[in-house]
């Protein structure tokens, strides 16, 4: 596997995607900073360094975008296809996990990425931060961001090698990813719910404080909300996302090593 990673990896860092991606987020997160700089807008300061400071919205969404370009790259041409026909049935199962390992590996770097330069947008801002959090709370931060965009990004790599096309992969990355398709599923539940004679929301009142998209919600409230145990359920959002997000990952990668692999890849 460590062979095969290396190899996505010098794919990746050598085409020319990536680094479009590296200059959207750079510039998404400075041109605010700078303007800032360069307008007079009275006394500012953020309360503290992960709620307001950083502008981390939509990085689950380009993490699972990200995972559709790795593993859609190069089908049109039958480049997966050839590989994998010269693979063993281990082989092939080496190699669909380690797409999602990659894939989750990419959307950690984005996450970190990210992050950094948010760092150092906020430095050129200028705008002082008034009570910046302990490193283990930036931390858990942003290990549950992370979290939080796992499952997605194992969703996006496993519809990628079930339907091998790329438009539906997109598709499915970004409303799985914005939330869309997660509260459509749940609504529908709710829907059928009702109409077997039960109370229309209660399943989706039941089930929301779980989802991933809640749970990342919370998690852009910044480190404070994340860590806080006051709300209904009495956890924080944290092991919330260790107890939701990390299984489910595991459980998609291991149905797209296991069972995805064994279908014909003619």
């Amino acid at each position: 596997m460590i062979a095969l990673l290396r190899s996505d990896a010098y794919r990746v860092l050598h085409s020319r995607w990536i680094w479009g991606v590296v200059a959207i987020v750079t510039f998404l997160l400075f041109a605010p900073a700078l303007m800032m700089r360069w307008t007079s807008m009275g006394p500012v300061f953020y309360d503290d360094l992960t709620s307001s400071a950083l502008a981390m919205t939509g990085v689950q969404m380009l993490a699972a975008a990200m995972a559709c370009i790795v593993c859609c790259d190069r089908t049109d041409i039958g480049f997966s296809r050839s590989i994998l026909s010269s693979f063993c049935e281990r082989g092939r199962t080496v190699w669909f996990a380690e797409k999602c390992v990659f894939s989750l590996a990419l959307a950690a770097v984005l996450i970190v990425f990210t992050f950094v330069v948010g760092l150092l947008a906020l430095l050129v801002s200028g705008v002082p931060v008034a009570n910046p959090e302990p490193a283990w709370q930036v931390a858990a931060w942003l290990g549950c961001m992370w979290l939080c965009a796992a499952p997605y990004v194992a969703l996006t790599v496993l519809v990628a090698h079930l339907t091998r096309s790329e438009g539906v992969t997109i598709g499915f990355a970004v409303l799985s990813s914005g939330g869309l398709l997660e509260g459509g599923i749940v609504i529908g539940i709710d829907a059928l719910c009702y109409l077997a004679g039960g109370h229309f929301l209660d399943f989706s009142s039941a089930v929301a404080p779980w989802l991933p998209s809640q749970i990342a919600g919370i998690v852009g409230q910044g480190a404070a909300a994340l860590l806080s145990t006051d709300n209904a359920e009495h956890l924080s959002a944290a092991v919330r996302a260790l107890v939701v997000c990390l299984p489910l990952t595991v459980a998609v990668t291991a149905a797209d090593a296991l069972l995805v692999s064994r279908r014909d890849v003619a």
